[in-house]
């Protein structure tokens, strides 16, 4: 019995409550009949998925998981546990958990509901849990048709970061480096990002922007500072200040600043200063 599969299994005998199922070895499972799409009878052949339920039995569902223990699977964020983890919806009436033990990345960049996370089934304890792949195993388990171009914009789920910028791919096993002056703010594990091709590897790698078209971001990063200026009323980060110290405030580089502040003062909502920015007065 492959356990964590799918099976093709035959209907050898049938109780008040369930169907007794068995492969060509002679193995025995339950499909309870709540779990069954149809009524059977014996002799029947069912494809069927082998799990563990809550009681830490082998049953049987005709219900189509979303992940297998072969098939690793983009799953979406249901609901988090601080103390257990993150549960993972994988199409079966119990959801998957990827315990915050398993868990690697800082807890700053934890997922949170809504995000998608790239995991494979694993089989410990006679329960079923999640873990986390690291990148290359997208070349091992997905298989991307087709390839995009300069300036397509993809949706892509943050995967990790390093030192040089955010690593993301997308559902189908696209790798997408976004480098750390192309992305504002700060990303979790798992979120959805909207990013702009600028750079074509090979057909499954590609260099990409998050930052939009230059009007639309200066508006984004204008807000940013703004925002800052209405909560501390003023900033002692100037157009002199050490680029580093402006982008640990804001997440901007300096010459994206300068722009921002330029913009709010032109709009004559800031006054710039020699050591201070500060937000007018009403």
């Amino acid at each position: 019995m492959r356990i964590g599969e799918l099976n093709k299994l035959k209907v050898k005998r049938i109780s008040d409550i369930a169907y007794v199922l068995e492969n060509d070895e002679g193995e025995e499972v339950f499909l309870h009949k709540k779990e069954a799409k149809e009524k059977l009878n014996v002799g029947d052949e069912i494809d069927v998925f082998i799990y563990i339920d809550s009681k830490r039995r082998i049953a049987a569902s005709t219900m189509t998981p979303l992940i297998t223990a072969s098939k690793p699977a983009f799953l979406k964020v249901v609901s988090v546990d601080p103390e257990m983890g993150f549960f993972l919806y994988d199409g079966m009436p119990k959801d998957l958990l990827l315990s915050m033990r398993d868990y690697p990345y800082s807890i700053d960049e934890a997922p949170k509901v809504g995000d998608y996370l790239f995991v494979k089934l694993q089989i410990s304890n006679n329960s079923f849990r999640a873990k986390l792949l690291p990148k290359e195993a997208f070349l091992d388990y997905m298989h991307p048709s087709g390839m995009f171009r300069v300036n397509d914009w993809v949706k892509a789920y943050k995967v990790n970061t390093v030192p040089s910028g955010t690593i993301a791919f997308d559902s189908e096993g696209r790798e997408f480096f976004i480098p750390k002056d192309l992305i504002r703010g700060k990303h979790r594990i798992g979120e959805e990002l909207y990013i702009c091709v600028i750079k074509v590897i090979d057909e499954r790698r590609y260099q990409a922007t998050a930052l939009k078209p230059k009007l639309e971001q200066l508006d984004e990063d204008s807000k940013r500072v703004l925002n800052y200026l209405k909560k501390y009323k003023k900033s002692n980060l100037t157009d002199k200040s050490d680029p580093m110290d402006i982008y640990k405030t804001f997440q901007l580089s300096k010459a994206a600043y300068k722009r921002a502040i330029g913009r709010l003062y032109k709009d004559r909502i800031i006054d710039i200063k020699e050591d201070v920015i500060e937000l007018k007065v009403e």
